[in-house]
């Protein structure tokens, strides 16, 4: 026999695991910036390059308290030679990047994009000590904690339950300078099954499939140095749930469960190159059913 519940989740505290974005910023190295380069443009060079490095999840631009030390440097060798710029961290080996046709920024991309992953400090290595530890500075530099809620319908028939789940996560605190997923909204499709549907309390785990719309805010580099700007993106999504419900025979029920959702789509925003990641997320939470 078959029973309908509608479902309200009263919180939902969610980390997104977002690759590029800032992080909580105690976690970030602070990096302290010297650029060598033609006077005319030395203010400039310096601007971009830190705007660039906050848009790294492991490293943000300091200028006291430094913890690690970039070096950047503009070189040009006439007219056979080219424009190169290189950069270091710390006494590492320099990286270089020739300047194209499509201007230093590009150029200064690519290049801390090897410099800064390169960085003995968060290197996966050896170096870097064992997996756990390295787990867990993984965590602290992609991830932050969001507030969210969520309500869903559904039908239970024996061990089986499917519904529709509704729900969201906002990051309302975050810095418009550093790269963050602001919202977070889903619609999903769920199906589960009860452990023990006959019993007070039940474990219970499922899959669930939908959309889901990502709205981040970050520095906006193709849009000038120092520009911040919004980007939104939106695509399938696919999840997986698991947790314990309880007072399963009274008329209202607690749960409380872990969620790992995966997008089937890379974030990107080729106009103003704000984001261009993929966007995972956890959950836990706890619920109210009705």
């Amino acid at each position: 026999m078959g029973r309908a519940a509608l479902r309200g989740l009263a919180a939902v505290v969610a980390a997104a695991a977002v690759a590029g974005t800032s992080g909580a910023a105690r976690a970030q190295l602070r990096t302290c910036v010297n650029v060598e380069a033609p006077a005319a443009n030395a203010d400039a060079i310096t601007r971009l390059v830190r705007t660039e490095i906050d848009r790294h999840p492991t490293h943000r631009a300091a200028t006291t308290d430094c913890e690690t030390y970039l070096s950047i440097e503009v070189i040009d060798l006439g007219a056979q030679g080219g424009q190169w710029v290189t950069g270091r961290i710390g006494t590492q080996v320099p990286q270089r990047e020739r300047i194209g046709g499509d201007g230093i920024a590009p150029a200064i991309e690519r290049l801390l994009t090897v410099v800064l992953h390169n960085d003995p400090l968060v290197l996966r290595g050896p170096e870097s000590g064992g997996w756990l530890i390295r787990q867990e500075r993984e965590l602290q530099l992609r991830s932050r904690m969001r507030i969210g809620v969520a309500i869903s319908a559904r039908r239970e028939v024996s061990t089986l339950y499917i519904g529709l789940r509704l729900g969201g996560a906002l990051d309302p605190a975050a810095r418009p300078d550093a790269l963050h997923l602001q919202a977070q909204l889903d619609a999903q499709l769920e199906a589960a099954l009860y452990a023990r549907p006959s019993a007070a309390v039940s474990l219970f785990a499922g899959v669930l499939v939908g959309a889901v719309y990502q709205r981040f805010e970050g520095p906006a580099p193709l849009d000038g140095v120092g520009a911040t700007g919004v980007a939104t993106t939106m695509g399938l999504s696919l999840a997986v749930r698991a947790g314990v419900e309880t007072l399963r025979f009274a008329d209202v029920h607690l749960l409380a469960f872990l969620e790992l959702e995966a997008p089937a789509f890379v974030s990107r925003d080729p106009d103003q190159g704000i984001v261009n990641q993929w966007v995972p997320s956890s959950a836990l939470g706890v619920g109210v059913l009705f």
